[in-house]
């Protein structure tokens, strides 16, 4: 019976993002309603993730899944290296490169003519990634033009999926590993995405994994990841703040070193042109306005101020629950997926590449969830001993 019920949980996971997938333009109303079901569900799933080690079985069988899962989306995305056709997210980034190849400056040069022409202002109109985003695309790129984004977008999937694996097995071992690696390899939205869309959000998300991985074992290099994740994207790096914060006041004072450190990318361009910078990067995303991805679309003008105050105070009083008592890991990871969710409700569009800000965060935590338990046997005292103790260390 208990395995129905997980069984039906996965299916309700993959049903939910094929229909984030399918309500898209003009139907913004519908998704979030979607997205503010998987929110709500999500306390629930990190409530259900201990750390309690998965039978042997389980691992190799969803291992074995997800290595015939990553062998056919290998295969899709040497596809889409015969005729690639990118979106601009892509095609800027390799603009962007290009130009500061040249000596340019891409928050100065007119490399986004949809920025400009959405607000009518050509101070829109620079590179609106930060520094690491160009920087990752570049080696490739650089040679290889749209073929290099594809390529690259397949090593970040790579390190992606290792990322989830390690995140699930340090909560319910190896078992929950594979199967959170098996249940985001099932989502069509993503190959989709990387491969055939070219979008480069992963160079933001996959520092933040790293960072949710490291948050127990080193504050300097948890902030470090996620201020490379900032250094990439502002978002969905400054929605995590919180969820890495360490316990202790000396832990915290190296955290926000290592976010230092991790945006110094940043600072040869901030203090090149901070005005087009700040232009590009901070007042664009302000004053966009919202689009037919969004419920806000359709909403009344006092709708999107409340939905603003409400994300804020959601997010304040996460740092403050977080500051007095930071969870386990499972509880970084949900607090993770529902400030993202949150945000994503709040703003002005809900894109699909916006999706890969939360599935990997969610996954994760949902193998580990629904991985099985291991049945009571001759396992070594120690063992046991050990995995009860973690198991109420997690739920802090």
């Amino acid at each position: 019976m208990r395995g129905m019920v997980k069984l039906a949980a996965a299916a309700l996971f993959w049903i939910a993002v094929a229909l984030i997938q399918k309500l898209n333009w003009d139907l913004g109303g519908y998704k979030a309603l979607v997205m503010l079901a998987l929110l709500a569900a999500t306390p629930f799933i990190a409530a259900a993730a201990r750390r309690q080690p998965a039978a042997g079985r389980t691992a190799r069988a969803a291992l074995l899944a997800a290595a015939a899962l990553l062998a056919l989306q290998g295969g899709y995305a040497l596809k889409e290296l015969r005729h690639p056709a990118l979106i601009d997210a892509a095609t800027t980034t390799l603009a962007a490169g290009e130009a500061v190849l040249a000596g340019d400056n891409p928050y100065t040069a007119s490399l986004d003519a949809a920025g400009r022409e959405e607000t009518g202002d050509a101070r829109f109109a620079g590179y609106k990634y930060l520094p690491l985003t160009l920087a990752a695309y570049l080696p490739l790129g650089a040679s290889l033009a749209e073929r290099g984004v594809v390529l690259t977008n397949l090593l970040l999937h790579l390190a992606t999926l290792w990322l989830i694996f390690r995140l699930a097995s340090g909560i319910a071992g190896a078992g929950a590993g594979g199967l959170a690696a098996l249940l985001y390899l099932a989502l069509p939205l993503v190959p989709f995405q990387l491969f055939a869309k070219g979008v480069t959000d992963p160079v933001a998300v996959l520092p933040l994994l790293a960072a949710l991985l490291l948050a127990e074992r080193s504050a300097v290099l948890a902030g470090l990841a996620l201020g490379l994740s900032l250094s990439a994207k502002l978002l969905p790096g400054a929605l995590l703040l919180p969820c890495c914060l360490p316990a202790a006041p000396r832990a915290r004072i190296a955290y926000a070193l290592g976010i230092g450190l991790g945006l110094l990318p940043v600072a040869p361009f901030l203090i090149r042109a901070p005005a087009a910078l700040i232009d590009n990067i901070v007042v664009f995303n302000l004053i966009r306005p919202a689009d037919s991805t969004s419920w806000l679309f359709t909403a009344p003008p006092p709708a999107q101020s409340l939905a603003h105050a409400a994300l804020a105070l959601f997010y304040l009083g996460a740092f403050a629950a977080v500051w007095r008592r930071p969870p386990g890991p499972a509880g970084r990871l949900g607090l993770g997926v529902m400030l993202i969710l949150a945000a994503l409700l709040a703003g002005p569009a809900a894109h699909h590449n916006y999706q890969l800000w939360w599935l990997p965060l969610l996954a994760a935590l949902l193998g580990a969830a629904l991985a099985p338990e291991r049945l009571p046997g001759p396992a070594p005292a120690l063992y046991q001993s050990g995995n009860r103790s973690a198991s109420k260390g997690d739920m802090r």
